[in-house]
């Protein structure tokens, strides 16, 4: 390895290495989850306060933190569990920057980002890593796809300044007058996730959360969706993770595997894990569904662990101190 290719950031290097496992696998469990998440804690959501929203957050960092590397945590319900103490020194920690839902209205979307709320900030609550939630359909409305490229491109400048991680999640969403239960719909969104990940790796951001680029119902399909993991794979020079998309846990399992198979480095995922453990308002039923959770995510762990590319940070020392002398802290300045 040359001293040309040793990054000059020991920020971002250890932003990432904060979120791995020992190994170097993303085992991630996300709860940044917005109205959807509320919506599972009663019958009737507008009995659910902002309190409930945050106790069952905080409930779910404390359960399932012996069998992640981090969380994916967002402001207003879930950075609290730092405070608290529910969430362990030695599990990372990640924060969005978007403020977003999963209903999805028609035509072109832009990103929200959140009032009130920075990446500056992100960086001194403690976070590790930003993440942002990334709609794009660049073959849509040309002014909304030039509008989402400049939102990671200047994300991407300030998280270079700030030396905190990016990890991008682009979503590929139907626009008006497209069917997505037609064969066709589904053949154009595979290749719209493998496209989107390539433009946002151009793009200068650190990490992919994507989503999984095929289906499972098939052999046949499974089939495709490994070679399609793979020509991602290829066309990317960032580690890369898969979202669960609150699919059942049995399909994301698979999904994971094929995706580890293919070059991925871990999941992060949210409601194909917990759902039901936050859903079930029984305190025993409740009580057996966090088991299962930590169940599923130990799964998930091996299946990583046993399939996946580890992302390795390791450089040898003496290209190290080609690419950092004497001084070198001196020229360093990320915020400038």
């Amino acid at each position: 390895m040359s001293t040309a290719v040793v990054p000059q950031d020991p920020g971002k290097i250890r932003g990432l290495q904060r979120v791995t496992s020992e190994a170097g696998f993303f085992e991630i469990c996300a709860l940044d989850h917005l109205s959807d998440f509320a919506e599972l804690l009663a019958p009737d959501p507008a009995t659910v306060t902002f309190a409930d929203v945050v106790t069952a957050k905080d409930a779910l960092v404390r359960a399932l933190s012996p069998s992640v590397s981090a969380f994916l945590l967002d402001a207003r319900y879930g950075l609290h569990a730092v405070v608290s103490g529910a969430l362990p020194g030695r599990v990372g920690l990640m924060s969005t920057i978007e403020d977003e839902d999963y209903s999805i209205p028609p035509g072109p979307r832009r990103t929200r980002y959140r009032k009130g709320w920075s990446l500056r900030q992100i960086k001194l609550a403690g976070a590790d890593v930003a993440k942002l939630l990334w709609f794009y359909r660049p073959d849509g409305d040309a002014g909304t796809a030039e509008h989402q490229r400049h939102v990671v491109r200047s994300l991407a400048g300030e998280c270079a300044r700030l030396s905190l991680p990016l990890v991008v999640e682009p979503i590929w969403y139907p626009l008006p007058g497209e069917d997505p239960a037609s064969a066709e719909w589904k053949a154009a969104r595979v290749d719209g996730i493998i496209a989107s990940a390539f433009e946002a790796n151009s793009l200068g951001v650190d990490m992919l959360k994507v989503e999984f680029p095929g289906y499972v119902g098939s052999q046949q399909e499974r089939d495709n969706a490994a070679a399609a993991c793979k020509e991602l794979d290829s066309g990317v020079n960032v580690p890369w993770v898969i979202l669960s998309a609150g699919v059942g846990y049995e399909d994301f399992r698979t999904q994971v595997e094929i995706a580890c198979r293919s070059g991925a480095s871990g999941y992060l995922a949210g409601r194909s894990i917990w759902r039901d453990a936050v859903s079930t308002h029984d305190p025993a039923a409740r009580e057996a569904a966090v088991a299962r959770a930590r169940g599923r995510l130990d799964e998930l762990n091996a299946i990583t662990r046993a399939s996946g590319r580890p992302y390795v940070t390791a450089h040898r020392l003496a290209d190290v101190i080609g690419a950092m002398p004497d001084g070198w802290f001196a020229n360093w300045h990320p915020s400038d």
